[in-house]
């Protein structure tokens, strides 16, 4: 169905609908671009007759009266337009190349913001992955892509005009003579199209290849992998499998430049036989009296000006409609289905206190046929404090995905006070949760800016401190010669500094803090801390999470004696629903589960159970 979709879509966008779509984005960024290049395609278009007719009126005169005057008049002529149509090319050229840059990078920034507003769902789907891949090759190059057929499509009216003075001189000429010089270059247009259609079938192998190089490129680069690559001598191996995947992309290019290289043969074939028949019809017309030498450079000059025209015209419309096939898949990227939000959704409640309930919800994930969830149902009370723990593969994680609309349900709903949770615009539902995530993302940028998830400007800095000592961070920040203004990582500043993965985790925490949610949600928020630091943050949790509901999802059973119920979760299913105590006295999984990780925390199991 999808590919069914999206060939419909090239089918509906032709190339003169892709080629309005670039004229009116290109004029809605600057409209000036257009008249820097309309000057600088006029300059391109008249340069090439001044060197055909200069040297005809030379030898003419040469051949004639010879007078001074008249060669000294002509060369003098033929310097200044030289000179002014050359000045005016490379000052128009100057004006008009950067604008094309940054239209480019407003096309950047369409694809930027596609990534990080579109639904969750795609980000894990390999489809989205390879598609994005083909999608960037429209951007990712001043020479290909929206750029290039930016150049491109400016330069053929250029050629337009050009086109008309090639026509009246080679059709005074002979005719026949034109319409041969036009097979010869459709001959090669239509074989180099040919190949550049079948270097765009092969796209997604080439983008799978090309992604999967990368991401073990940036594995052997990134000094996060560092210990383990060394340890356990990983080198060889990743060697091994960066080489694999690059191996099979060059044999998919291998097959491609075969195809050019044999595309290029014709074109010599051709060359030799254009240049054979041609001048030799020349030289006859010549030696037969019917031409003067000067005509004849004139003639000349325009044919091989003109066959040089040609194949560059036809070989940019080549590029155009290949590359017309790669902003395809831009434009099928971008249009890539969203959730559409609903055009009235229903205000947030402003009470609070939320209440929320999961109702015979069923979940699977997109391009799977097995159920994470399967009529799964219970209630979170306002204010509650809900611990779920379970084995991994529980469907711990997927409950958060669900619950902050990462995923919709597959079937069933998710209420917030009554309310399904699709009435409310996500943007707006988003805003009531602060959520600490399985995974700990930081910037390269300042501490304050990595708690605030904001720039120096707007932040406030007196929250962003109180937020860092409620995670219990104070004494660390404090140690840092910038405090809260020094930079994390090195990527940006050679002086930022690495904090161990506990210390990201707190910092994660003080980033929920500051945000102030009203629905607290920790997934494995403390899995980086010992038992000792766990117990210290857990033990302020109270103060921390005030009248909020809180949701803490961990796999260290200890985190569970500071909440007000337990739901273990176990093949999608909520298996056991209790305090931690009446869990502990059904002497069922949970108990099973607490007891092996006892020795872990004996004397604080011990001191709870007293």
């Amino acid at each position: 169905m999808g590919e069914d979709r999206i060939k419909r879509k090239k089918e509906k966008r032709s190339i003169f609908t892709n080629l309005k779509f670039l004229i009116s984005k290109a004029w809605a960024i600057d409209k000036t671009l257009f008249w820097d290049f309309g000057c600088y395609t006029l300059m391109t278009a008249i340069a090439p007759f001044i060197g055909i007719f200069t040297p005809k009126f030379l030898i003419d005169e040469l051949m004639g009266n010879k007078k001074t005057e008249t060669l000294v008049l002509i060369l003098g002529g033929f310097f200044l337009l030289s000179a002014i149509v050359n000045y005016l090319s490379a000052y128009f050229y100057g004006a008009y190349y950067p604008k094309v840059v940054v239209t480019r990078f407003k096309f950047i920034n369409m694809m930027q913001e596609k990534c990080m507003n579109m639904d969750f769902r795609h980000t894990e789907n390999p489809e989205t992955l390879n598609n994005m891949e083909s999608a960037e090759r429209a951007i990712g190059s001043s020479n290909t892509g929206v750029e290039g057929i930016y150049h491109k499509l400016f330069g053929l009216f250029g050629a337009g005009i050009s086109f008309l003075g090639y026509v009246a001189i080679v059709a005074v000429l002979n005719p026949l003579v034109l319409l041969y010089l036009i097979f010869n270059v459709l001959v090669t247009y239509f074989l180099t199209l040919k190949v550049k259609t079948f270097e765009h079938s092969k796209k997604d192998e080439i983008s799978d290849k090309n992604r999967k190089a990368e991401y073990i490129y940036k594995t052997m680069y990134d000094f996060s992998y560092g210990k383990d690559i060394r340890i356990y001598k990983l080198g060889a191996w990743l060697s091994k499998k960066f080489q694999h995947f690059k191996d099979d992309g060059v044999a998919i290019q291998r097959k491609i430049k075969y195809k050019y290289f044999k595309v290029g043969v014709v074109e010599v074939i051709l060359l030799l036989l254009r240049e054979g028949i041609i001048y030799g019809y020349l030289i006859y017309r010549v030696v037969r009296g019917n031409m003067t030498i000067g005509d004849f450079t004139m003639y000349f000059a325009t044919i091989s000006g003109f066959a040089m025209w040609m194949q560059k015209v036809m070989a940019d419309l080549a590029f155009i409609r290949s590359q017309n096939l790669y902003l395809n898949d831009f434009r099928d990227f971008l249009e890539i289905d969203d959730e559409k939000e609903k055009p009235n959704p229903v205000a947030i409640p402003e009470c609070g206190a939320y209440e929320i309930e999961f109702r015979n919800v069923s979940f699977k994930y997109p391009h799977s046929d097995r159920y994470i969830y399967k009529n799964l149902s219970f209630t979170i009370k306002p204010g509650q404090r809900l611990a779920i723990v379970g084995v991994n593969g529980a469907g711990k994680t997927t409950f958060v995905k669900l619950l902050t609309r990462l995923y919709d349900p597959t079937e069933g709903e998710i209420l917030i006070n009554g309310i399904n949770i699709k009435e409310f615009n996500k943007k707006e539902y988003n805003k009531l949760f602060s959520v600490v995530f399985q995974e700990i993302r930081m910037f390269a940028f300042s501490v304050a800016e990595n708690v605030a998830l904001t720039t120096k400007d707007n932040l406030d800095e007196e929250r962003v401190i109180k937020a860092i000592e409620k995670a219990g961070m104070g004494d660390k920040v404090r140690s840092l010669k910038k405090g809260i203004h020094t930079t994390l990582l090195k990527f940006l500043d050679e002086e930022g500094i690495e904090l161990s993965g506990g210390e990201n985790q707190k910092l994660a925490l003080a980033r929920a803090i500051y945000k102030d949610g009203h629905i607290i949600v920790l997934d494995e928020p403390t899995a980086a801390l010992d038992a000792i630091a766990e117990y210290n943050i857990y033990k302020g949790f109270n103060d921390l999470v005030g009248d909020k509901t809180a949701i803490y999802i961990s796999h260290r059973l200890a985190s569970t004696r500071f909440c007000d119920v337990i739901a273990f979760f176990e093949d999608g299913q909520i298996k056991e629903y209790g305090t931690h105590e009446e869990l502990l006295a059904k002497n069922g999984k949970y108990a099973e589960m607490f007891n092996i990780q006892a020795h872990y925390y004996q004397e604080e199991a011990e001191r709870e159970v007293v």
